[in-house]
């Protein structure tokens, strides 16, 4: 379990934060290799997207499971030592991803058209 088929993933979700606390939590992130999210949300075309107001996370990618994990405790030790809230953590062994290997070949349209043709024949 130390290495991963492809690589692992860590999520590292908190309260929400926003403008200087945003920054402060995005540094944070940046030093063990962590991105923070930025989502937007957008009930109908109509409105206007905004930030989440439900939490914010991070994510951070490794091959090795010991790296990701130390990386995962250290960011989520930091962020409770500056008074941030960590509602959750996790990391995900990565088996399948479309961008490493379209397995099952839903994404090359060419290759979709000619499938769906034969199986409609």
């Amino acid at each position: 379990m130390t290495t991963a088929k492809h690589y692992y993933e860590s999520h590292v979700t908190i309260d929400p934060v926003f403008d200087e606390k945003r920054e402060q939590v995005s540094e944070i992130a940046k030093k063990y290799g962590f991105k923070l999210a930025h989502l937007l949300m957008q009930k109908s075309k109509m409105d206007t997207p905004e930030e989440s107001k439900r939490d914010t996370f991070m994510t951070g990618h490794g091959v090795n499971f010991i790296d990701i994990g130390f990386r995962t405790m250290n960011v989520v030790k930091e962020l409770k030592l500056s008074g941030f809230t960590v509602h959750r953590y996790k990391i995900e062994d990565i088996l399948l991803d479309s961008r490493i290997e379209d397995v099952f070949n839903l994404l090359n349209e060419k290759e979709n058209q000619n499938n769906t043709a034969t199986t409609k024949a």
